[in-house]
């Protein structure tokens, strides 16, 4: 035995690799959204973003100012039901107008208020945190953001305003439902919210109205579910050309009843009844008080105009109570 062969206690010649590197090569990590998926799956579903897009434009060419409330209402009503808080569209009008509510649906109503708000408000800004009413608050040089969800700022929103940007040459409702993905991808909102995802989806989508300024979706199906580009591009497509559709069909049942409140008023005296079927067309919710700015009445006039038409089967009360009443067609 060599003098050498004894220090077998002396570290050995040294070697490329650490000890604890795997033995293995690690494999790369896929992105969570790839915009380019979903740029080649639109150019294979044309006819699907045809029809949803006619759909839209038909839509657009028809909704007044009134009709666009009415609908972003029955919107957030979707929105909130796709996240699991069933919450009718006339509750959230009435909270609008009155600002009561349960003290448990306070919470709710005031969220389905602001995306009403959003929806029928400006384009998507640039910036995420002003729009969904966020901003970082610090207390002695530290970020408590986390402390209150209310004031929290989105999460990874630098990646979904680069999603954003890679997807401007895809059509308007195609971004609307890559972006839809993407916000829950990058965790801009509580895994189980839809409504901020939805909004914001819905003023990239609607972007091309010209009286519409959102894109309705939810109302025409469910659109939360996981897949493929191509299966949530599917659905989503499907999604909007079905809730035109059923928007179209409540402006022909407005239409229709227009006819018959003309009709059934026809011999009540004084201009009122016919400004106040005008009324009832361009907002969907009235007051008595409304009701008298609207029509140049006194609220005396209003109301017994509004009693007038809840007998004739026009319109019907939708809060319960006696007192601050608050009126839609019936």
């Amino acid at each position: 035995m060599s003098d050498d062969d004894e220090l077998w206690f002396l570290p050995g010649p040294p070697i490329d690799e650490a000890p604890t590197d795997p033995p293995w090569r690690l494999a790369e990590r896929q992105a969570i959204f790839s915009p380019r998926d979903w740029r080649r799956k639109e150019a294979a579903q044309g006819r699907g973003l045809a029809r949803a897009a006619a759909a839209f434009a038909r839509l657009d060419a028809r909704v007044g100012a009134g009709f666009s409330k009415r609908l972003a209402y029955a919107e957030a009503s979707a929105l909130l039901w796709a996240q699991g808080d069933w919450v009718p569209a006339d509750k959230i009008a009435l909270y609008g107008l009155l600002r009561e509510s349960a003290l448990k649906d306070a919470r709710v109503l005031s969220r389905a208020d602001w995306a009403t708000r959003r929806m029928l408000g400006a384009g998507l800004p640039d910036e995420l945190g002003g729009f969904l009413g966020r901003q970082r608050v610090e207390y002695d040089g530290l970020e408590a953001v986390g402390l209150n969800p209310a004031l929290r700022m989105v999460g990874e929103e630098e990646d979904w305003q680069a999603a954003r940007r890679a997807l401007s040459d895809c059509h308007a409702i195609t971004q609307a439902a890559a972006l839809f993905a993407a916000w829950r991808a990058f965790g801009l909102s509580a895994p189980n919210d839809a409504l901020e995802a939805g909004v914001a989806a819905g003023k990239i989508g609607g972007v091309e109205g010209r009286n519409l300024r959102f894109l309705p979706v939810a109302t025409g199906g469910a659109i939360g579910q996981g897949g493929t580009p191509a299966d949530r591009l599917t659905r989503w497509y499907s999604a909007v050309e079905n809730a035109c559709l059923k928007a179209e069909m409540e402006l022909d049942k407005l239409a229709l009843w227009q006819e018959r409140a003309l009709a059934a008023t026809k011999r009540l005296s004084g201009k009122t009844p016919p400004l106040l079927i005008k009324a009832l067309l361009e907002t969907p919710a009235l007051t008595a008080g409304m009701v008298a700015a609207a029509t140049g009445a006194d609220k005396a006039t209003a109301r017994r105009n509004l009693n007038a038409f809840a007998k004739l089967g026009l319109i019907r009360e939708i809060t319960g109570q006696g007192r601050y009443r608050v009126w839609a067609v019936g």
